[in-house]
């Protein structure tokens, strides 16, 4: 089923690559943030589809954008090159050009950053495979990863309702757990299949994104072999790692997915490929199975979107949403489209 956008936000001149949404943030409610090879950032208000404020004057295309975790926090974070810079959203104008400060802690360009529940730390995965722990109240590096990825570390995420974890995933198919207080992974998970199939030998298992389920149950890692890998940390009440294989939703890299939560209901997740692919995964906190089929699966038109960088899923009016982000009609340029899709039932 090919879906066409509800909406196109104007703006970039270049790929866009990296998205972040909040439903209340300091400028106001259903927020999106997004950064691009153009070297700009933008947030958009979502309710009128407009920019409400732009930050330019970077030196490197924007990796990775977050909002606070806190609403009333008028502070905004995103990585370009090797540094992360944050700004002060208070800033009169509809521009911001001078970051409020600047953190040099990588020696690489950042792929990837994150910021805890608390607002209080930001990770950083980079081009070196380390990922950097900065504390946000002294302005310091917290910590850094006493072991490190073999090769590129492509993504961070810090685990919910768990103080000291922190994720990371990188092209050496390995998704890390670290205790971040000391500095050390205490589990190490390889994505290689103990049997791979044809198709995993010629693509292998690189990790391109992780998302966590609020509740903290769930990570999520997008692999490079089309597949996408459910893990279960033990907990109180569950001795034992749970792990579920999502198959069969996607033909080409999984490069991004975001979970989507209601009240009512459990998480559900939608996943990205970078051909435009989109699929819908339910039911897997009550799955017996090791391997796990899409409730739904979409193809993005081609004609406003030639590929997917990455996307964020959200609630707006009772009716499930989904930002991507992409590369436009012609290589150079950027894409990004709203799109509505179908109610998830669990």
């Amino acid at each position: 089923m090919t879906i066409k956008p509800l909406h196109e936000l104007k703006g970039h001149k270049a790929p866009v690559l990296t998205l972040d949404y909040s439903d209340k943030t300091f400028l106001g409610d259903n927020t999106l943030a997004s950064g691009s090879e153009d070297k700009t950032c933008r947030l958009w208000d979502l309710r009128t589809n407009k920019v409400i404020k732009g930050i330019q004057k970077l030196d490197n295309p924007v990796t990775s954008v977050k909002f606070a975790r806190k609403p009333d926090l008028p502070l905004f974070y995103l990585s370009s090159g090797n540094k992360i810079y944050v700004y002060d959203l208070r800033a009169e104008g509809p521009l911001c050009t001078m970051p409020n400060k600047t953190f040099e802690f990588s020696n690489d360009e950042i792929n990837s950053i994150d910021v805890n529940e608390n607002n209080k730390f930001l990770a950083t995965a980079d081009d070196d495979g380390n990922v950097n722990i900065i504390d946000l109240g002294s302005d310091k590096l917290y910590k850094k990863t006493t072991k490190k990825h073999q090769t590129i570390c492509m993504t961070t995420k810090f685990r919910p309702k768990k103080s000291w974890d922190v994720w990371s995933g990188g092209m050496d198919s390995k998704v890390y757990e670290w205790d971040f207080s000391r500095g050390l992974p205490t589990n190490i998970y390889d994505m290689n299949p103990e049997e791979p199939t044809a198709a995993q030998m010629f693509n292998p298992p690189f990790v391109y994104s992780l998302d966590i389920t609020n509740d903290g149950k769930w990570v999520a890692a997008s692999l490079g072999d089309t597949t996408i890998q459910m893990i279960s940390p033990p907990s109180k009440k569950v001795k034992s790692t749970s792990k579920i294989r999502l198959i069969n939703g996607h033909n080409t890299m999984v490069n991004c997915m975001s979970f989507i939560e209601t009240p009512n209901q459990s998480a559900s997740l939608i996943s990205g490929a970078a051909n435009g692919g989109l699929a819908i995964w339910t039911g897997f906190y009550n799955c017996t199975s090791t391997t796990l089929e899409p409730a739904q699966t979409f193809q993005v038109d081609t004609a406003t979107m030639q590929k997917v960088n990455w996307l964020k899923a959200y609630h707006k009016d009772d009716q499930l949403h989904v930002a991507i982000a992409g590369v436009g009609p012609t290589p150079e340029s950027g894409s990004l489209c709203i799109y509505a899709l179908p109610k998830v039932v669990n």
